[in-house]
Parts: structure tokens; sequence; C-alpha cells
């Protein structure tokens, strides 16, 4: 049982921490008059359904969310839905508003970047994940990364109480991810509270299939294809001092913006607090590994859920496809690409949840409601206001 706890928790760590790094980047700044250079980072079983939570919820707490979502349209009418993710969060993912729930009721299946609930309950595969970050040459961690790095990780962790021995045993990836699990713990934040994790728990209990845009195994392949100096220059991002209360702000600010449905490029990429970001000397070939990092894990990455989101939208199903929001913004994000396809992409953010909810409420007292009919009708009409 002790193994097993220990091989769910940091096969999480690791998962969540790429999932985490793509709806959140790290920021460093070489002098202040320099640009900065960010990083980021099957069918479910039918059961009885859960009851809709909507913001009339009682239960619901009083700090209402209100995320960002949009219908992407194409020239021939099919359509897919979209939400950004954050893939830690708080209690108030529990309590989605009322214009969410009106596009989850519509929604055949859900698509996600990973299914992690499946990495995290099997301890199998578990324990193959733990295998493929763990140094088989006899090295340690210490051996692949400067000293002055592994010291300051060790006693960010101790603070924590999330260093163990064992960890020293395995790569700088999950070290990264260890790091992550700290700002994300001192942020009051928490992974089994993602808006992933929690929409596809949901999902397979409804009934609906949970659709992978990429798999556990490309996420790990990832992971562990980063070199270790890109990894150390990662882990300094947490390591040198002040910066890990920058990240942790970070990570705050970000959660903040997802909930009031204001994330944009500028706030994704740090902006909030690059007054406060640190003076830190990156060399040449240091910037030049940021910027690939930087295109492996979001730009390139952005292209394959562009072209997922197109097959969805030509499949027989309705889609809801929940991604990293970093994903999403910029000249590379998925929307531009979208309408690089030449598709429409209607925003459906808190303005609109009263419309939207005023009319399925009307559809519900009808004598013979159409749900999907009305619900159709208004996302149409938010189109058109578009």
């Amino acid at each position: 049982m002790k193994c097993k706890k220990f091989a769910a928790s940091i096969v999480a760590s690791a998962l969540a921490s790429l999932l985490i790094f793509s709806g959140c980047q790290l920021h460093v700044i070489d002098d202040p008059q320099s640009s900065k250079e960010s990083s980021s980072q099957s069918s479910g079983t039918t059961v009885t359904p859960s009851t809709p939570k909507t913001t009339s919820d009682t239960s619901a707490p009083t700090d209402e969310i209100t995320p960002a979502m949009w219908k992407v349209t194409d020239s021939s009418g099919n359509y897919i839905y979209m939400m950004g993710s954050i893939h830690a969060g708080d209690e108030a993912v529990d309590h989605m508003p009322g214009y969410f729930e009106t596009i989850y009721a519509k929604c055949d299946a859900i698509a996600v970047e990973a299914d992690i609930t499946v990495a995290t309950s099997d301890l199998s595969l578990s324990m193959e994940i733990l295998k493929s970050m763990k140094y088989d040459d006899d090295t340690k961690i210490y051996d692949h990364i400067p000293k002055e790095t592994y010291d300051n990780a060790v006693a960010i962790l101790k603070e924590n109480n999330l260093y163990i021995n064992l960890y020293d045993n395995y790569n700088a990836s999950l070290w990264s991810s260890l790091m992550e699990s700290a700002a994300l713990k001192q942020s009051g934040l928490d992974t089994n509270k993602g808006v992933d994790s929690t929409i596809i728990k949901r999902a397979k209990n409804d009934g609906k299939e949970v659709l992978e845009v990429e798999s556990i195994q490309f996420q790990l392949d990832l992971l562990n294809s980063i070199s270790d100096e890109l990894n150390a220059l990662l882990l300094e991002q947490y390591t040198y001092e002040g910066a890990f209360d920058r990240q942790v702000e970070a990570v705050k600010q970000l959660y903040s913006h997802w909930k009031t449905g204001t994330l944009n490029e500028e706030n994704i990429n740090g902006e909030d607090i690059s007054d406060q970001a640190a003076e830190v000397s990156l060399t040449e070939e240091q910037q030049k590994l940021l910027e690939d990092y930087n295109n492996n894990l979001l730009v390139e990455r952005n292209k394959g859920m562009a072209d997922k989101a197109e097959e969805y939208m030509n499949s027989d199903q309705v889609v809801l496809l929940i991604v990293g929001a970093a994903h999403f913004y910029g000249d590379d994000g998925i929307l531009q690409l979208m309408k690089d396809k030449g598709c429409t992409v209607t925003p459906i953010t808190a303005k609109d949840a009263e419309l939207l909810e005023s009319s399925a409420q009307q559809s519900s007292e009808a004598e013979e409601p159409d749900n999907e009919t009305a619900d159709d009708e208004t996302l149409e009409s938010l189109e058109e206001a578009a």
C-alpha cells in the first residue's frame, strides 16, 4: 500500500507538472532593457449521472468562477467547444457557472491533453512511468545539476515537507515537477482539484467519452527528452533568491485570471509580476535553450491540438476541448490557428452567462422543451453579436 501511494504521488507530480507548465510559464529577465524570455512549461463507464451544479447552487462558494469559453465553427457549420484549463485548483472548480453547465450537457465527449486519472490509479502504469524517470547508471540527481541548485531545491522541498532521499535517484524533470508541487502547496492550490482532472472524473461518471489529444506516453517522452543543462536552468528559476516566492505569486495570479475569465497572452506570460522579476544573466546558449523549450512545449503542440480540434469538429460527436490555458492565446495559439483554418471563434464568457441561463430556463418552462435547440439559438445569437 505504501509503495502504491508513493508511486501514484510521484507520477501525479510529474504528469501534473507538464500539464501545469503548459498553463503557466517560468519567467526570466537577463537585464532591465532586454525582452523577457519565458519558458513554460478511454471511454467512461456509465454509472449514476451527476447532477449539474449551477450558479444557483446554494452550496457554491461566493467567489463564483467565470472562466472563458469559446465555440469554434467551420464554414460547413461543424463546431467544437473549447475551454482553457488550469491543472490545479480549489473547491471553486466543483461549482462551474451555468453557461459551462449548458455546454457540458450538450457534449458527447470531453477531449483533454491526457487522462491523468488513469496514470495515477493504475499501479503497473505508475511503476512503468517511475522507471522511465529513474537514472539507470547509478548516478544521482546531484551528478547532473550544479550542487548549489540541488542544495537550494532540497531546502525548499524540505521546508514544504516534500523531500525524501529516494527522489535523488530520479532525473531533473521529476525535480522540476516537485518544485512546481511545492509552489502549488504554498499557493493553496491542489492538482486533485485541477479543472481537467475534475471534469474527467465527472465525465466518466456521466458516461461521456474521454478523448486524449496527446497521451501519457507522449508527455513522458517530452519530459524525459529535456537535457540536463536545460533542466538545471529550469530548476534555477525556483532556487535563486526570491524566485520561489515569485513563482508562487505567478501561480496565484494565473488561477485568479482563469477564474474570472481575464486570461490573455500577457498575464499568461507573467506580465503581472514582471516588475518584481529578478535580473538573471543568461548566456546566448541558455536563451536558445529556453526558446527551443518554449517552442516544443507550446508552439508545436498547439499545432497538433488545433489539428485534433478540426478532427473532432468533423466527427459525429459534440466535443468540449479542455487543454492548458496557455495553448489558446497569442499568434501561435489554438484560437488563432483555428481562425487560420477559416473557422469562426465565438467567445462565451461571463457576460454571456445570463443570456445562456435565461434561455435554458425558458426552455425548461415550455410544455415540450427542446433544450438543445434553445441552446443552439442562444449561441448563434452570441456569434452574430461577436
